[in-house]
């Protein structure tokens, strides 16, 4: 890679750490604003639904109305869980892929096996948030898409490498037809997830690569320099 490239590359990173930065303010954002106006709207209503008790057909449209707000704040809340900073900045590769792991069989009630090396260290900041994304959007796409039951994930070190491994014994999908246009990620195939694996990859100067058979499963790898 010449100068010029490499000048490109680190700008690409920057912009990613800060995209980064600009989602978890709207996360904030979204929680100290619309999150706790839903909730007071929701308790608006409950004290109306109390004081129509003598009308029950307005009580029960409250009653609904209140139900429908519940149910989008809890998704929001879902919402707000998923893309919460998990402290990039203090935390290490490790801790915070554990993490990740722990909060997708918490929200999915599905279990994953994870295997670390011991010696895993730490990477740099726009690595270590292209990981964690590239695990999530992985697990997320086993439960949602391919209606896994068990998922594997690894990571191991080699050298200056860092390799990620995500195993699920899903549906699987035919891979050539699926990564063969733009236009098949997320529409007919429904993986849009893909897409955003493999930018954020070549982002990194990494590899990618992608093994799954319908009714047999998949197996992502992903390797990536832990410094530039």
């Amino acid at each position: 890679m010449n100068t010029d490239e490499h000048r490109v590359a680190d700008a690409s990173l920057r912009l990613f750490a800060a995209g980064e930065r600009e989602l978890q303010r709207i996360v904030l954002d979204m929680h100290d604003g619309p999150v706790q106006d839903v909730f007071a709207a929701v308790s608006h209503l409950q004290l109306l639904e109390r004081e129509l008790a003598d009308r029950p057909a307005q009580a029960r449209r409250a009653g609904q109305a209140v139900q429908l707000l519940e149910r989008a704040l809890s998704e929001v809340r879902t919402l707000i869980g998923v893309f919460r900073p998990p402290g990039f900045e203090r935390r290490a590769l490790g801790a915070i892929l554990e993490g990740l792991c722990v909060q997708h069989e918490a929200m999915t009630d599905q279990p994953v096996e994870l295997t670390m090396d011991a010696n895993l260290g730490d990477c740099e900041l726009p690595t270590k948030i292209a990981l964690y994304r590239i695990l999530q959007e992985a697990l997320a796409n086993g439960h949602r898409h391919a209606r896994a039951t068990r998922q594997t994930v690894s990571v191991e070190r080699r050298g200056d490498e860092i390799l990620l491994t995500v195993t699920d014994n899903g549906r699987g999908f035919d891979t050539p037809r699926v990564l063969a246009a733009e236009a098949d990620v997320g529409v007919e195939g429904g993986h849009f997830g893909l897409r955003g694996i493999q930018d954020r990859v070549a982002m990194l100067s990494g590899s990618f690569a992608l093994d799954s058979t319908p009714g047999q499963g998949t197996v992502l790898r992903i390797s990536v320099p832990a410094a530039r």
